[in-house]
C-alpha cells in the first residue's frame, strides 16, 4: 500500500494496536545452507549404505507371508517359461550365439532383488537393447574384421554401460531421467519395434542369408520385398507359429473379457494367455525333433535351426576387455547407456504408479548397473527391463521382487538341463516370437490420439521421431526425442507466460438454484421465470425442467433447501480475485489468458496501478524477457515525470502521423488523454520458488529504469513469496520498503531532490506514556511505529503478529484489492 498519510506516534489522537515486534533475525543466512548440506552426517551415512540394500527391509518378512511366497513362486516360474525363448531369440538379434542370451537371463534375474524397489520389473535381454548391441556389433567388426569377437564387444559394452549407470545411482543422479518425457519413450520404442520386426522377416522366411543388413528400416524393407522368391520351407515354421500366437492372443483377451467378474476363471485365462510363446516353442520343437531325429547332424538341415547350445555355464570367470576396444566402442557408448536406462526406468516407474508405490530412481540405477557389470563374470551382453515379461509378472500377482530369485533358478535348470533340446528350434519360430512380442511394443491407435489431445507439441515431437527411427536410424531417432523434449523444457523457460493482472468481482452464493441458459429476455418471462423458481422451492430432491412459451427449456438443479431466491442485483459482498488480463497486448495470446468466463468483466487495474504475475522460476533464463514487458508497458501506458522529455529513437513508430513534426507527447495515450502516474507496480511472487543474482540484479534494473522515467514517487510491492530464499535475496537488494537509500539509484540530481522530500514509510522510535518495554539505555519506552498496513496472523491464544515478511509494508501475503485507488 501507499504510505503517504502516515501519522506521528505522538499524536494522542491516534488509536494503535500493539503487535510484537518482527524478528528479522529468523530470516535465512548462509550457515543455515551450510548446516541444511552437512547436517547429520553419520546418521545419513548410515542411512545411505542402508538404503543400498532396501530388500533388508522386508525380506525379515517374508517367510511369515506364505501367500508371497507362493505368488512369487508361480510368477518367478512364469516368467522364466517365457524369458527362456526370448532370451535365445533376442540373442540372436545381438548377433550372438543364443547361450549368451540365456547367461544374459539368468544374471538378469537372479541378483535384482538385492537393489529392487520394484516388484514387478524382470530385467533380463529385451529386443530393441539386443537390435542395438547387434548393429554395435556389427559396426566394429566391419570396421576392424576379426580383431574383436562378438561377445567380446557385447560383454565390454555390458561392463562400460553397467558401470556408468551405478555411477549414477551410487551417486544419487537418478533424477536425469526426468529429462526423458512420454513421448521421447514412445517415439523410442515405437520406432524401434518398427525396426525390428522389418529386421525378422527375412528369418521368418528362411532366407536372411540374402538379405543386406541395412541401418535403416524402410531400406531393409525394399530388400526383404526383393527376395521375396527366395522363400523357403523355414516359412512353414515362421508363419504358422505367428498365426498361433495372434490367435491364442486374441481367443484368451475375449476370455479374460467375458471373466472378468470370475476371479478364478480370469486368472486361468491369464496364465494360459502369456504361455503362448512357451507352448509355439514345444510344438514346433517337437515337430522339428520328429523330422531331423534321424538326419545327419553332419549334413545341412533342411531349414535353419539353433544348432549345438553348450550344457551349463562354460564362460564363468573374470572378463577381461582387450586394451584398445573400448576406446573404439567411445562413440556407441552414449546410445547404449540411454537405452538401458530408458526402457527400465520407464517401465519400472509406470507399474509403480499403477499399482500404487513409489520406485527409486537411484536404486534402480543401482540393480542395473550391478547385474550388469556382475554379467561380466558370466560373458553376458547388456540387459534391461523389458515391458512384455514385466506385465506378466504384473498380471500373475507379484508379491515381492524376490520373484526374479525363482526365475533365475528356473533359467539355471534349463541352461544344465534343457540344451540338447534347444538345438531343434527352427530360428522361423524364434522371428514368429520375436514379431510377436515386439509388435506389443508399437504405440496403438487410441495412445497416439490422446496424445495429440494432451500436448500438440508431444504429439509432433513423438511423430517426427518415428519417421527419422524408421527413415534414419533408432540412434538418430532417440537424439531427436530427447533433444526435443529437452529443448521444449527451455523453450517454456525461456518464453515464460508471465502476465499483467486484472481485477474481477467475486462474490459466493449459498444454496444456488443452476439455471440453464441464460436470464430470460424480457419482463414476461422474468415474471414467468419467478413464479417457477418458487414452485421449485417446495420440491427439494429433484431436477425440474420449466417450459416457457416464450423462452428456451430451463432447468433447475435444486442442490439443498432454498429459502430465498438470490439475485446478481441483491449481492452487496464480494471480494476482488486478479487474474490475467484477456485483451492487454503484452500478455501471452488468449488461450493461455483465459482462466474466466469470457462474459465476465474483468477490470483494469485502479489508475496508475501495475499488477504483473511472475511465471515460474524467476531465474536467468527468462527474467529479462519479462523485465522487457514490464518497462514496455510502464512507458506505453503510464505518464513520464517530465511532459518535454526528449523522447529515445526507439519510441518513434512508423504510424505516428506527421512523424517530422508534431508527434504525439509521451504523456498522453491513444485517445488523447493525459496517461495516469504511476503509483504501485506490484509483482505477483506466488509461482516463484527461486531467484539468483541474475534475476534480482534484473530487478534493480527495473527500479532504476522506471526511476528515470517516471520518477521515484512510485512503489514496488510484492506478495505470495513462499521461498525465504526469495525474501532474503529481495530484502538484501534493498526491496520490502521505500528507503531513502533508493535515491543512490538516480542520475538526475532534481529526481534526487524530488525523492528525499517524499513522506516514506520507515521505522520510528517515540517516547509514549503506556506500560510498552522501557529501553534502559534510552531512559525511554520504545515502540516501533508502521507506517502502513500490517497484515498480521491469530494465534491460538487470540493474540496478534506480524505474518513472515510483512513487516515490510511493501510485501503481501496475496494481491490487495487497492480499492483505495479506484
Amino acid at each position: 500500500m501507499a504510505n503517504t498519510n502516515y501519522t506521528s506516534i505522538n499524536d494522542r489522537e491516534l488509536s494503535y494496536i500493539e503487535v510484537p515486534e518482527y524478528n528479522d533475525k529468523e530470516l535465512v543466512g548462509g550457515d543455515d545452507y551450510v548446516k541444511n548440506v552437512f547436517r547429520s552426517p553419520v546418521k545419513r551415512s548410515l542411512n545411505y549404505v542402508k538404503g543400498l540394500f532396501p530388500f533388508m527391509e522386508w525380506f525379515p518378512h517374508y517367510p511369515s507371508h506364505p501367500d508371497w511366497i507362493l505368488s512369487d513362486f508361480i510368477t518367478g516360474v512364469t516368467v522364466a517359461i517365457v524369458l527362456v525363448p526370448q532370451s535365445m531369440s533376442y540373442a540372436k538379434l545381438a548377433e550372438l550365439s543364443p547361450e549368451y542370451g540365456l547367461y544374459s537371463a539368468f544374471i538378469g534375474v537372479f541378483f535384482y532383488f538385492i537393489f529392487a524397489t520394484s516388484r514387478e520389473i524382470c530385467i533380463g535381454p529385451v529386443a530393441v537393447l539386443s537390435t542395438e548391441v547387434g548393429k554395435i556389433v556389427t559396426r566394429v567388426q566391419a570396421k576392424y574384421g576379426d580383431e574383436f569377437t562378438a561377445n567380446e564387444i557385447a560383454t565390454t559394452l555390458a561392463l562400460i554401460s553397467g558401470g556408468i549407470v551405478l555411477g549414477i545411482g551410487l551417486l544419487r543422479l537418478g533424477f536425469i531421467v526426468e529429462l526423458i518425457s512420454l513421448p521421447a519413450i514412445l517415439a523410442f520404442t515405437t520406432g524401434s519395434a518398427f525396426n525390428i520386426v522389418t529386421g525378422q522377416l527375412a528369418g521368418l522366411m528362411g532366407y536372411k542369408n540374402k538379405v543386406k543388413k541395412e541401418d535403416t528400416t524402410y531400406l531393409t524393407m525394399i530388400q526383404f520385398l526383393k527376395h521375396l522368391p527366395d522363400t523357403k520351407v523355414d516359412a512353414a515354421y515362421g508363419l504358422v507359429g505367428l498365426f498361433i500366437l495372434y490367435l491364442w492372443q486374441f481367443v484368451l483377451n475375449k476370455l479374460i473379457e467375458r471373466n472378468k467378474h470370475n476371479t478364478r476363471r480370469k486368472m486361468a485365462f491369464i496364465y494360459l494367455l502369456n504361455l503362448r510363446t512357451a507352448f509355439v516353442i514345444i510344438i514346433s520343437t517337437c515337430i522339428s525333433y520328429g523330422i531331423l531325429r534321424y538326419h545327419p547332424k553332419k549334413e545341412k538341415p533342411p531349414y535353419s535351426i539353433i544348432g549345438v547350445i553348450p550344457s551349463g555355464l562354460r564362460h564363468v570367470g573374470r572378463f577381461v576387455p582387450k586394451p584398445t576396444l573400448a576406446a573404439k566402442l567411445a562413440s556407441d557408448i552414449p546410445i547404449s547407456t540411454i537405452v538401458l536406462v530408458l526402457e527400465h526406468i520407464s517401465i519400472s516407474k509406470s507399474f509403480a504408479r499403477i499399482n500404487g508405490y513409489r520406485v527409486n530412481p537411484n536404486q534402480e540405477f543401482i540393480a542395473i548397473g550391478f547385474t550388469n557389470m556382475v554379467g561380466t563374470f558370466f560373458n553376458a551382453y547388456p540387459v534391461t527391463g523389458s515391458f512384455s515379461r514385466t506385465a506378466l509378472s504384473a498380471k500373475c500377482g507379484v508379491k515381492t521382487p524376490f520373484k526374479s530369485a525363482f526365475s533365475g533358478g528356473c533359467v539355471l535348470l534349463a541352461i544344465y538341463c534343457f540344451t540338447g533340446g534347444f538345438y531343434y528350434i527352427p530360428n522361423a519360430t524364434l522371428c514368429a516370437i520375436i514379431i510377436h512380442c515386439v509388435t506389443g511394443l508399437l504405440a496403438s491407435y487410441d495412445l497416439t490420439a490422446k496424445l495429440y489431445m494432451f500436448s500438440p507439441v508431444d504429439f509432433v515431437i513423438f511423430i517426427v521421431g518415428v519417421f527419422i527411427t524408421v527413415f534414419a536410424s533408432i540412434e538418430d531417432g532417440i537424439y531427436w526425442a530427447i533433444c526435443a523434449s529437452c529443448a521444449t523444457v527451455l523453450w517454456r523457460m525461456l518464453l515464460p507466460n508471465g502476465a499483467f493482472l486484472g481485477r474481477v468481482k467475486v462474490a459466493t452464493i449459498r444454496n444456488p438454484l443452476l439455471v440453464k441458459n441464460a436470464r430470460p429476455q424480457n419482463s414476461e418471462q422474468q415474471t414467468d421465470l419467478d413464479s417457477a423458481i418458487e414452485e421449485a422451492k417446495g420440491d427439494s430432491n429433484s431436477i425440474q425442467q420449466l417450459k416457457n412459451d416464450n423462452a428456451d427449456v430451463t432447468s433447475f438443479v435444486k442442490t439443498t433447501e432454498v429459502e430465498t431466491t438470490v439475485s446478481i442485483s441483491s449481492l452487496t459482498s464480494y471480494q476482488y480475485k486478479w487474474v490475467p488480463l484477456p485483451n492487454n497486448a503484452s500478455n501471452p495470446s488468449f488461450v493461455h489468458t483465459r482462466y474466466v468466463n469470457a462474459q465476465i468483466n474483468v477490470e483494469d487495474p485502479p489508475s496508475g496501478i501495475l499488477v504483473y504475475r511472475v511465471s515460474e522460476n524467476f531465474i536467468y533464463t527468462n527474467c529479462s524477457l519479462q523485465i522487457d514487458q514490464i518497462i514496455s508497458q510502464v512507458r506505453d501506458t503510464m505518464r513520464p515525470y517530465k511532459s518535454d522529455r526528449e523522447r529515445l529513437w526507439c519510441e518513434y513508430t512508423w504510424e505516428e502521423k506527421n512523424w517530422d513534426f508534431n508527434f504525439k507527447k509521451a504523456d498522453e495515450a491513444d485517445d488523447g488523454t493525459l496517461k495516469p502516474k504511476l503509483r504501485i507496480l506490484h509483482l505477483d511472487f506466488s509461482q516463484v520458488v527461486a531467484v539468483d543474482s541474475t534475476s534480482v540484479q534484473a530487478l534493480l534494473d527495473l527500479r532504476k529504469t522506471i526511476n528515470d522515467y517516471c520518477g521515484p514517487d512510485w512503489e514496488m510491492h510484492f506478495s505470495g513469496i513462499i521461498n525465504p530464499w526469495v525474501i532474503r535475496g529481495l530484502l538484501n537488494a534493498g526491496f520490502g520498503d521505500n528507503s531513502p537509500d533508493k535515491a543512490d539509484d538516480l542520475v538526475d540530481e532534481y529526481l534526487k531532490e524530488e525523492f528525499r522530500s517524499i513522506p516514506l514509510w520507515k521505522k520510528r522510535v517515540a517516547d509514549v506514556d503506556d506500560d510498552s518495554e522501557f529501553d534502559e539505555e534510552t531512559g525511554s519506552q520504545k515502540v516501533v511505529a508502521h507506517g502502513g498496513d500490517l497484515e498480521v496472523g491469530i494465534a491460538e491464544d487470540g493474540k496478534m503478529y506480524p505474518i513472515f515478511s510483512t513487516n515490510h509494508p511493501n510485501f503481501h501475503v496475496d494481491i490487495p484489492s487497492y480499492t483505495e485507488y479506484s
